[in-house]
This record gives C-alpha cells, sequence and structure tokens, in this order.
C-alpha cells in the first residue's frame, strides 16, 4: 500500500459512510505514518514532518490512533479479519490475473457480508450496517 492509497481509502470511506468517522486505528506502516521513522529524521526535532495521512486527518477532524511498535495484537480484530480472508479466500483461490482477482473478490465479499457472525449477535454485516443506516437517518 502507498501513502497515495491510504489517503484515496480514507477519503472513499468518509464519503460513503452513513455516519461520522471520529477515530481511525492503523498499523505503523509507512503508509500511514512516520512518527517512529520520520521524526528522527528532521534537521529541527520540534518541527516535526508530519506524514500526509496524519495531515489528512487532522485537516478532517479524525482522531489517528497507532498500535504499539511490535504489537499486532492491539489491532486483533484486524488481524483475525486477515486471518480470515487469507485461509477462506486467498489460499483457496488462484488468479490469472488482476481483473479477475477484482472480481473473485467481490463475490466473496458479497458471501461474506451475508454470513451471520457471532460477534454481530448472530446478525450479518449487512443486517449490522442497515440498521447503522437507519439510526443515522431516523
Amino acid at each position: 500500500m502507498s501513502n497515495s492509497s491510504a489517503i484515496a481509502f480514507l477519503n472513499r470511506v468518509i464519503k460513503i459512510a452513513p455516519f461520522k468517522i471520529k477515530a481511525i486505528k492503523t498499523d505503523n506502516g509507512s503508509c500511514f505514518t512516520n512518527r517512529y521513522t520520520g521524526y528522527q529524521k528532521s534537521t529541527d526535532p520540534l518541527k516535526l514532518k508530519l506524514h500526509a495521512f496524519d495531515l489528512l486527518c487532522q485537516r478532517i477532524n479524525v482522531i489517528h490512533y497507532l498500535i504499539d511498535p511490535g504489537k499486532p495484537a492491539q489491532n486483533g480484530k484486524v488481524e483475525r479479519s486477515h486471518r480470515s480472508d487469507q485461509e477462506s479466500f486467498y489460499d483457496k483461490n488462484t488468479f490469472t490475473n488482476l481483473e479477475e482477482l477484482k472480481y473473485k473478490l467481490k463475490l466473496w465479499n458479497m458471501y461474506y457480508n451475508d454470513l451471520q457472525h457471532c460477534g454481530l449477535n448472530n446478525k450479518t454485516p449487512n443486517q449490522v450496517l442497515r440498521l447503522e443506516v437507519q439510526n443515522v437517518r431516523t
């Protein structure tokens, strides 16, 4: 992932989310922050050069939390989601080109978002999202 794709993704989520995003939590990847790498490189440690993703978060008034370095368990839900995707989708599919990957991934997401999840009180992600949208609009 690049800086521009991380920024584009956040802008897209903000545009389509039926609610105000107040905070975002990311790992310490260079596409999200330079808090652990870029600050030390500054010639003046009192004039920190913020990462473009951090600047966007400031501009749109979204708090940007980072997990502690080397502690992926703090981002456990995301890590578990990545593992589920790996085991249930990527390990079971092959792709000959990017278009095929996009197509199969779209089908997988449609299927997955109609599965009941214990963490959602046995509702599907689509059911929960519809509830969120209804609550926001009423």
